[in-house]
């Protein structure tokens, strides 16, 4: 796998809004298609943005690469809108709470559901970030967890962010 950028990283989208064609390019974190193709084996995985669906669903699409593993889908219409910042409200996504996990750059977006969440921190241009890699493990124990809050919010006061 190949730490650096190159055509096969990086997607060229063009969505129409309000009329106006925007151009979009889109790199992928290092390691996200490993990640998915391995973290999808575990869990249902569903992309949750903020994003307008327009773009989010673009940006889902070529992750998902025709494999079928992101077909739910959230966007900016299904968060609340809270102090000017989008909050994602997880019992959209299952009424049981106990074995979902939001993995997420944006405390405040997760900030109604924090015992849920693992944030990760952003990512803009590093070849060499290794986040999603050292996820793995902790992903793979949760699986086992009768409830994955009971785990989560033990960390919540050292939030760390791989």
């Amino acid at each position: 796998m190949s730490l650096s950028f190159s055509h096969v990283n990086c997607h060229f989208f063009q969505v129409v809004i309000d009329k106006h064609p925007v151009r979009f390019f889109v790199h992928k974190r290092p390691h996200v298609d490993f990640f998915l193709e391995v973290v999808s084996q575990w869990y249902e995985l569903v992309v949750f943005t903020a994003s307008m669906e327009i773009y989010g669903s673009a940006v889902a699409d070529k992750l998902d690469n025709n494999k079928g593993i992101l077909k739910r889908r959230y966007y900016r219409q299904h968060c609340t809108l809270d102090s000017g910042s989008y909050i994602k409200d997880l019992s959209v996504v299952h009424d049981d709470l106990s074995s979902v996990v939001i993995l997420d750059n944006s405390p405040g977006a997760y900030r109604s559901h924090p015992d849920n969440a693992i944030p990760i921190k952003s990512w803009f241009s590093d070849p060499s970030d290794t986040a999603l890699l050292n996820l793995l493990p902790m992903l793979d124990a949760l699986r086992f967890t009768a409830d994955v809050r009971s785990v989560l919010s033990r960390n919540l006061h050292q939030h760390r962010l791989w």
